[in-house]
């Protein structure tokens, strides 16, 4: 008997424990569950609710909610929130309501709210998302400090080494854009490192930086080393002894090319650059041009202008050392070729930028049917797909103003708003005191243009759209603003921001002491011929860290054009200011570059 009772107990004490372990094999499934990833659409979870009781039921309809955000069906997450409030008990299901509401506050732009549901720290398995968010909560809210403290946590809580090496190259591209005075102790190692890769390149860099490892051995970049930084150990500086600067200086260019060789030689003496500058007038013959500099040992070439006589230099194939073309004529498969011009279409690229970073959804681009505009649309276009909007932009582009003016009140369906407003007259038999509203969802304006055909599309859409509904967003490039000297002028684009180079609109530094010294030394000249002033300048500026800035990350110059970097072609692009008209004054803010998507091996983006 005895023997039965203990064989029994024995089993009795089996079934517990393979209960208990039952029970959490159960528990850590949901929590890796719930953790991870959804990959079904919202209805297949719903359809395992309805199967489901108890827990089980309202975990499924946890996971439908998780679904409904990553298709941005937002209304029906709020749904999912409401119905689920208060009625989790297991932790992990808590923490991923906490994070799934966060989500939701983030989308309407509820940031305060977010900020309280990512403010505490949440079970292991759910920590990385957690500051995932936090770091796009701070990004949407322009705190690059708070964004780099919540990455460099996503780091220590992430057991991805593909995610750690990420995040090290996202805060190394982050960092530039922070105040290191905000920054804590902590970051010294990030900071002394960015110091480095500003002062010394290819072994040089890669002596110090081994060090710098001795030094910080155990900290974050030390153990992932960014990888931009690697790239620079095995770049050198361009180190030229005579520059050719070849450039239109007689016949129909003559005024642009003196404007560049103006603001080279300012730059050359600015900088106290030790290399010969020989200047030689490329209009008639810019390969002959060429040929005389080589023969006085030129060892790199600024030039020339015109898009004519580069092309000319590139079929020759006569230019054999680095050379920094003054025109956007990229040619493929030249690593020591650079591009620079003052491009429209990096404006509008950066307008793009700006509308990713107000969390925009339903850009709008507006103006008259032309070349320059058709580029600025296409790149504004492209640089919007960069950040994974697959949907079409509504772009609008009309034969003359006639149809412009109509156009705006069409595309803003104004004219929807007024049959609305006479159908439920009729229905009632008497006159609605209704005003006309524009549509809901546009809610970024780039108008496409010069500033008259700018202050023309603003005035219609001013008057189109609803004293009382909210404005929508105007924004346009450095073509369509008005003259800054006229404050009369200014009131009638109240409202509107353009892009516009440092040197129009700094009141600090280098380009206010070039736009005063120009202004008395050149008191004629039109702000077309000061424009290619600033290109000259920066130019120049460039010619030492050309290779190095192609590297990805690398940190841009700031030059008084703008914020300049070069893509992996040799392309050099600008970021320019941001300035705001309000009341007839302006306010001048700098362009944040939102970072691209990036996810990690689980597809998480952060």
């Amino acid at each position: 008997m005895t023997r039965i009772l203990t064989r029994s107990a024995g089993l009795l004490c089996l079934a517990l424990v393979l209960s208990s372990c039952a029970g959490t094999a159960q528990k850590d499934n949901w929590s890796e569950r719930l953790s991870s990833p959804v990959y079904l659409k919202a209805s297949d979870y719903l359809d395992k609710a309805r199967q489901a009781e108890g827990n089980a039921k309202l975990l499924w309809q946890l996971q439908a909610g998780r679904a409904y955000a990553q298709s941005n069906d937002w209304a029906r997450v709020d749904d999912v929130l409401k119905a689920l409030g208060g009625r989790l008990t297991l932790p992990e299901a808590q923490a991923a309501l906490r994070l799934l509401s966060a989500e939701s506050a983030m989308a309407r732009e509820d940031y305060d709210l977010a900020a309280r549901q990512l403010e505490n720290p949440l079970p292991r398995d759910f920590e990385p998302q957690r500051l995932r968010l936090s770091s796009r909560l701070a990004e949407l809210s322009g705190d690059v400090e708070a964004q780099l403290q919540a990455l460099a946590g996503l780091a220590q809580a992430s057991d991805d080494q593909v995610l750690k090496l990420r995040v090290v190259d996202r805060i190394w591209s982050l960092l530039p854009q922070a105040d290191a005075d905000k920054l804590d102790t902590s970051w010294a190692p990030w900071l002394t490192l960015k110091e480095l890769t500003r002062e010394k390149r290819g072994q040089a860099l890669k002596e110090a930086i081994a060090s710098w490892q001795q030094t910080y051995a155990g900290s974050l970049p030390a153990r992932y080393l960014p990888q931009p930084v690697e790239q620079l150990t095995q770049i050198t500086d361009y180190q030229p002894t005579k520059v050719a600067l070849l450039l239109p200086l007689t016949g129909n260019f003559a005024a642009q090319g003196k404007a560049v060789r103006d603001g080279v030689v300012a730059a050359w003496l600015d900088s106290g650059q030790q290399a010969q500058l020989i200047i030689l007038d490329s209009a008639n013959d810019a390969l002959a041009a060429w040929q005389a500099a080589k023969a006085q040992g030129a060892d790199m070439l600024v030039g020339p202008l015109l898009r004519p006589q580069i092309e000319a230099l590139q079929q020759s194939s006569a230019v054999d050392v680095p050379w920094l073309a003054l025109n956007r004529v990229f040619r493929p498969g030249f690593a020591d070729n650079f591009y620079f011009a003052l491009a429209p279409e990096d404006e509008a690229a950066q307008a793009a930028e700006e509308a990713v970073q107000r969390n925009a959804r339903h850009p709008l681009l507006i103006g008259l049917d032309g070349s320059t505009n058709a580029r600025q649309a296409q790149a504004f276009i492209e640089r919007w797909r960069q950040y994974g909007h697959s949907e079409p932009v509504d772009m609008r582009l009309f034969a003359n103003r006639q149809q412009l003016e109509a156009g705006i009140r069409d595309v803003l369906k104004i004219e929807d708003s007024k049959a609305r407003i006479r159908q439920v007259q009729d229905i009632l038999g008497r006159r609605l005191e209704a005003e006309a509203r524009s549509r809901r969802d546009v809610d970024f304006l780039y108008l496409l243009g010069e500033s008259e055909e700018v202050g023309l599309m603003k005035a219609f859409i001013d008057v189109t759209i609803s004293p009382f509904a909210e404005p929508i967003a105007a924004y346009t490039s450095s073509r369509g603003h008005p003259d800054l000297e006229n404050p009369a002028g200014l009131r009638d684009f109240n409202g509107l921001s353009f892009s516009e180079m440092p040197y129009f609109v700094s009141q600090q530094g280098p380009a206010l002491a070039m736009r005063q010294l120009l202004t008395k030394q050149r008191p004629q000249w039109p702000s077309a011929l000061e424009r290619l002033f600033a290109m000259g300048y920066d130019a120049a500026r460039l010619l030492p860290r050309m290779a190095a800035l192609r590297v990805e990350g690398a940190e841009p110059v700031q030059g008084i054009s703008g914020s300049i970097g070069v893509d992996s072609n040799g392309v050099i692009y600008r970021r320019t200011n941001w300035v705001t008209i309000k009341k007839g004054n302006t306010e001048v803010h700098d362009h944040a570059i939102p970072s691209l998507p990036e996810p990690d091996s689980q597809g998480a983006a952060f």
